[in-house]
């Protein structure tokens, strides 16, 4: 009778008209959603004007994500510019602006530090290493470290980073003279070069710009002038026509201040159109190397020889190992740059963005240097069409294997006249690159996605905003809105985040000509070894905040661990030489380790 009971009522069930059927729970989205206005994250982009009469007015800003008050949660600090050239010359400047993290992804402006001018470029670390992250500041004419005092960021004007010439820098609203352009410096990278425990600082720098005499619509005078065309749409003038600026190298004596160094570590240095640049371990020896990508001349790849005691010497190795140039010999317009082990072999990988009508390009490791994988994983054709700034090597989706993250949009408001073949406004891309080795977009599955509206973005960062041990990003799209990602892909994989921190006893009794670890763990290297058998692999990670373009993201690293439940082991390699091997351990954890001491801080995942 039960039985029958049970038949006559989902019969009946059946019979119901279909509204009344209950409706089968649909799988969330995943994706990753702009979030930025929901969260309190309103900050929006000056740079110049629509038209963008000036190469100064295209190239945007960048972003960077610091501690402040080492609470453990990651906060925003926005570069800024201004509403035209003209303003930056008049004053006031515009100031850094500052977001407040409260732990969940939710943030509060506060108070910049006070500065006066058109900002750039951002880098972080602890450059006095007294355990918490400062901050260096760049600008077209304007260079500045903010030391992190009381969870709040102080100019020091007595850092060093200054040079002796007052025309070099700019003061919005104090008078200068004609024929003196300031020094534009771009991106940076805080690493540290000697391996002292110091972080030192290099300042990749553009070209000569005079906010008096800026040249519109063509070069030179008179009959010999030259119009500056693209595809023949009158455009802004640069960077070919202008004089290239050299980059600078300043050594960092672990206090906060700093020394010219380049003439000594960099010897001749061709001054090049510099934008982007990566500071990671290119040739697996244990020194911080640098790759810098160049705007229209050979890129540079800057192979640290590991020497100490002032000693040290860095010897561009680009040409030799074929990433100075594109696949045929030419120049490319390099943007941003970004590094990580694709293939998972233990060897280091890196990604350089470059110019519409030029692919991004991909290199990967091997035992003589670098052999390039752009047209083999399909990069060639599907980038292209872009323009891209800011790019990053990062596992999303927590599969154990490396996206590609781009921001994209073109320099001239004129891409989007006829016949250009491009556009203006280009969406942000993220590509999957493994295992099958080949390239595969992913597509945005919600209108919300950052991955949707074409709106061009230059900087770009990633943190874990949320603590739910996924990667997010922040975007700083130009002349709009910040966009804030927040990750929402593949819920169920398993992910690892690591905290490298250097031992402040061990750098305390650190002798002469000895190598030591910066407390911020500039510099450390993660092997992290997942399954067993045949299923066992190996996950590699380097704690390095320049990556990406002007722009600064989390020192803690991330892994995917796709679906196990834990990892097998975990050996890190710290900058003075030590390595620690630790056992494995659970999935969905927040580990903090101090070199020499081993796990310090074990936390679940929010």
């Amino acid at each position: 009778m039960r039985l029958a009971l049970l038949l006559l009522a989902g019969l009946l069930a059946g019979c119901r008209p279909e509204v009344d059927r209950p409706v089968a729970a649909q799988a969330p989205v995943e994706d990753i959603f702009d979030e930025a206005g929901a969260r309190g994250l309103d900050y929006v982009n000056r740079s110049g004007e629509a038209r963008k009469p000036t190469i100064l007015e295209a190239n945007g800003a960048g972003v960077a994500v610091i501690d402040l008050g080492n609470d453990g949660d990651l906060d925003l600090v926005f570069a800024q510019g201004l509403g035209s050239l003209a303003q930056l010359r008049s004053g006031p400047g515009a100031d850094l602006e500052v977001f407040e993290n409260d732990g969940t992804g939710h943030f509060r402006r506060v108070s910049g530090p006070g500065l006066s001018g058109g900002w750039t470029g951002l880098a972080v670390g602890d450059v006095d290493n007294d355990g918490d992250e400062d901050l260096v500041a760049a600008g077209f004419g304007a260079l500045v470290l903010l030391r992190q005092q009381d969870g709040k960021l102080v100019p020091d004007p007595a850092a060093g980073l200054a040079t002796s010439s007052p025309s070099d820098w700019l003061v919005p609203g104090a008078p200068r003279e004609v024929g003196h352009p300031p020094l534009w410096p771009t991106s940076l990278a805080l690493f540290d070069a000697d391996r002292d425990g110091a972080l030192d600082l290099f300042v990749v720098q553009y070209v000569d710009l005079d906010p008096l005499a800026p040249p519109l619509g063509k070069l030179g005078e008179g009959p010999l002038a030259v119009p500056c065309l693209w595809k023949g749409h009158e455009v802004f003038c640069g960077p070919r026509g202008f004089l290239a600026q050299p980059d600078r190298l300043l050594r960092g004596d672990g206090q906060g201040h700093f020394v010219d160094q380049e003439s000594l570590w960099l010897g001749a240095q061709k001054a090049s159109y510099g934008l982007g640049v990566a500071a990671f371990d290119a040739d697996g020896d244990g020194d911080t190397d640098l790759f810098v990508a160049n705007d229209s001349t050979p890129n540079q790849l800057w192979i640290n020889d590991g020497a100490l005691e002032g000693k040290t010497h860095f010897t561009d190795r680009a040409r030799e190992v074929d990433v100075a140039l594109s696949v045929d010999g030419r120049m490319q317009a390099g943007m941003g740059v970004t590094f990580g082990d694709v293939d998972r072999d233990g060897r280091m990988d890196f990604a350089v963005n470059n110019f519409s009508d030029e692919p991004t390009e991909l290199y990967c490791g091997s035992e003589r240097g670098f052999r390039r994988e752009t047209h083999r994983m399909g990069l060639g054709a599907q980038t292209r069409a872009l323009l891209g700034w800011s790019a990053h090597l990062v596992d999303f989706d927590g599969d154990g294997w490396l996206e590609l993250f781009s921001t994209n949009g073109h320099v001239y408001p004129q891409a989007d006249d006829p016949l250009s073949g491009t556009s203006y406004g280009q969406p942000a891309a993220l590509w999957r690159l493994g295992p099958e080795k080949r390239a595969r977009r992913v597509e945005a599955r919600d209108p919300r996605s950052i991955l949707a509206p074409p709106l061009g973005a230059r900087g770009a960062a990633l943190a874990d905003f949320d603590g739910d041990g996924r990667l997010d990003a922040v975007l700083a799209r130009i002349d709009g809105p910040a966009a804030l990602g927040m990750n929402r892909l593949a819920p169920d994989n398993g992910r690892l985040m690591l905290r490298l921190l250097g031992n402040p006893e061990l750098l305390a009794a650190r002798k002469s000509g000895e190598r030591a670890t910066p407390l911020d763990g500039h510099g450390a290297r993660a092997a992290l070894v997942v399954g067993s058998g045949t299923n066992e692999r190996g996950l590699l990670g380097e704690v390095e905040s320049a990556s990406g373009y002007q722009s600064s993201s989390t020192l803690w690293l991330s892994f995917g661990l796709g679906r196990e439940k834990g990892y097998t082991a975990l050996r890190v390699v710290w900058p003075s030489g030590r390595v620690d091997s630790l056992p494995g351990g659970a999935a969905n954890r927040r580990l903090t380790l101090v070199e020499g001491r081993g796990i310090v801080k074990d936390e679940a995942f929010r």
